[in-house]
């Protein structure tokens, strides 16, 4: 890899068709390279305050039912659990292709809308039921979720860094902001729950997911050029 790249030159590389520059622009690309063009760029930074509150309501999730059905002693439970994992999984691989069709006729802030909005409800009805058959029926929203949130992060960053040559480094970022999400949401609601029970718990995530839902709702453009004219 190495020496295949040492023979890369690079004035041959076009900075304009490399960042997805306009064929009109392409002699003169805007190189905002500077990292701190991305700090500027708002639908960027609403994208990613959505996505830090999606994975505070979202990551622990499945791992409050587990605790779930470990305490209230649950029968099978392993099994159980391993449907909980396996039936997303099958749902994101069957709708993913779908997810991304409909990305590029309809644009992407539907399908952010609903896939955020089946984050909510699916944290809501956990916070109802208990019943084994009916988490695994829930569990299928996290499906629809999961493809949603996997083929719009992708596109959307692309979207709102179209031309700037950062891609990568914008989903580097994110990365990194949805990790630190991930990772504060077990604390946050395994505080919830130990003070006031499963029930707050799902209550507080189905709260976190519906304020991302606000927020990308009211403050996040539709990020698809070609459907704004």
């Amino acid at each position: 890899m190495l020496v295949a790249l040492n023979q890369i030159r690079a004035e041959e590389i076009d900075f304009g068709r490399a960042s997805g520059a306009e064929p009109a622009h392409a002699d003169r690309p805007q190189r905002t390279g500077r990292y701190a063009a991305l700090l500027k760029n708002r639908p960027l930074l609403i994208f990613a305050i959505c996505m830090v509150l999606f994975q505070l309501a979202n990551a622990s999730m499945l791992p409050l039912v587990n605790g779930m059905l470990a305490y209230e002693g649950k029968r099978q439970a392993a099994p159980l659990v391993a449907a909980l994992i396996i039936v997303p999984q099958l749902i994101v691989a069957l709708l993913a292709p779908w997810v991304g069709q409909r990305a590029e006729k309809r644009g992407r802030k539907p399908l952010l809308l609903v896939g955020f909005a089946a984050l909510v409800i699916r944290a809501a009805l956990f916070a109802l039921t208990s019943n084994p058959l009916a988490l695994i029926v829930i569990q299928v929203l996290d499906g629809i979720t999961g493809a949603v949130i996997g083929v719009m992060t992708a596109l959307v960053i692309a979207d709102v860094t179209q031309g700037t040559g950062r891609f990568n480094l914008a989903q580097g970022m994110f990365g990194t902001l949805m990790g630190v999400g991930a990772s504060l949401s077990p604390t946050l609601s395994g505080l919830i729950v130990h003070h006031f029970g499963y029930w707050a718990g799902f209550v507080s995530l189905a709260a976190e997911g519906f304020v991302a839902l606000v927020v990308l709702a009211v403050f996040l453009p539709e990020t698809k050029e070609d459907l704004h004219t």
